[in-house]
């Protein structure tokens, strides 16, 4: 469904991004200062054409400054004359959006709770497929390394907010143990089924995952205070007991991959009890005040039907609650269960989300030399990602919000101008 018409002499699909977008408390923030000397660009101009920059995957600068001057219907989209604004002039207004970051923010979690609106609403409606769960049912969580701009390896660093830290090689070689690289991490919590970003932070690369479980899950309530998550994703990087035992706290269910740390335990990987032959036992079912019940598997082990006064007897089933560390071992969801499994599959969908916005809204591609100005970047790119979803779910383009498969604008923008 197109929301402008072909011929229209801009960017078809810039336009109801802008739209979409909640930007009134910013701007009104932006305008709000008064002009010593002559009167500059503006704000909103200025404003449209960083999120241009962003829209059209444009890593400096002075390459936003070329399209400009090179397309017409892109200055009239920004709400450009002739004129365009020169480096410094945007340096200037990037200096000014840093000091209001909170309010960047803000757009961004009115779009994402938009989007969860208009989700809502088309559940309602009978508009999406039967399988679509309600919003923020499901959320995950994963961080991404973002590379830092500068040399690491200078006398004087040029980024002072940079460390070192670990991330998961590119090579593809199989068992390849991390990499190390100079930057900043993103940990981000998405929508586990539309994908929808709904809590972040950026921290320098030496911190752990693991510890920003809570403080995220915290972010997420605050910004969105009418989601109750059900089950929160995870990869093995965030198993410790403290994060399950903080999500049972809050009767959010943890579907966390477990660390084969006790390799000779009576536990396995898959939440399974070993019975006293060493077999892996069999998940039949919960029982509302007993635990999980697990059964033999089929055949038995050795000691099973054997006679009492001879030795050991196997019985045949056995209950498992979830107290102390079995919490984490065996789960209140239980890790053997079907369901565990299935809700499990969808923890990527975080790691595509990022691999979305490093692939067209620039995330690891920026020129940023301290974490402030690091924090603009990162709301800016999840900005005009949210943005995005929303005008495609607006415009009726629900399978296209999905995939989130943002196509590179056209290089004959510039030439038809």
């Amino acid at each position: 469904m197109d929301t402008v018409p072909r011929s229209s002499p801009y960017p078809q699909d810039i336009q109801p991004i802008f739209d979409a977008i909640d930007d009134a408390p910013l701007l009104a923030q932006l305008d709000d200062y008064r002009w010593t000397g002559r009167k500059g660009y503006n704000p909103q101009s200025m404003w449209r054409a960083i999120l241009v920059k962003y829209l059209l995957r444009l890593r400096y600068v002075r390459d936003l400054i070329a399209q400009l001057k090179a397309s017409r219907p892109l200055r009239r989209l920004c709400g450009f004359r002739e004129a365009v604004p020169s480096e410094s002039s945007f340096s200037r207004f990037l200096r000014r959006l840093e000091q209001h970051n909170d309010l960047v923010e803000q757009a961004l979690n009115a779009a994402a709770n938009s989007v969860g609106d208009v989700l809502a609403e088309l559940k309602a409606d009978g508009l999406l497929p039967d399988k679509a769960p309600d919003p923020g049912r499901a959320v995950a969580i994963d961080s991404t390394d973002i590379p830092a701009y500068g040399n690491p390896r200078r006398k004087v660093l040029a980024d002072p907010d940079a460390r070192w830290g670990y991330r998961t090689p590119k090579s593809g070689i199989k068992d390849a143990g991390p990499e190390l690289f100079y930057g900043y991490k993103l940990h981000a919590v998405c929508d586990a089924y539309y994908g929808t970003p709904l809590a972040w932070d950026l921290l320098p690369a030496n911190v752990g995952d693991s510890p920003q479980l809570p403080p995220l899950a915290d972010q997420l309530t605050a910004n969105f205070p009418d989601l109750s998550p059900r089950y929160f994703l995870a990869d093995r990087g965030y198993d410790a007991l403290t994060n399950y035992q903080y999500l049972d706290r809050r009767r959010i269910l943890a579907v966390i991959h477990i660390r084969n740390t006790d390799k000779d335990g009576p536990y396995s990987t898959k939440g399974r009890p070993s019975c006293l032959g060493q077999q892996e036992m069999e998940y039949v079912r919960t029982d509302k005040g007993k635990g999980h019940l697990f059964r033999c598997p089929e055949g038995g082990c050795h000691l099973k039907d054997q006679s009492p006064w001879l030795g050991q007897r196997c019985p045949s089933e056995h209950y498992e609650d979830w107290k102390g560390d079995r919490l984490r071992k065996v789960g209140r969801l239980p890790r053997a269960g079907r369901l565990w499994r299935r809700m499990y599959r969808r923890r990527p969908i975080v790691e595509r989300m990022f691999s979305s916005l490093k692939r067209s809204r620039t995330l690891a591609e920026h020129s940023c030399l301290d974490i402030r100005r690091m924090r603009l970047h990162v709301s800016l790119s999840l900005l005009t990602y949210t943005g995005s979803m929303l005008a495609r779910l607006l415009a009726g383009d629900y399978q296209g919000m999905l995939d989130m498969a943002v196509r590179r604008p056209s290089d004959t923008w510039a030439r038809a101008a």
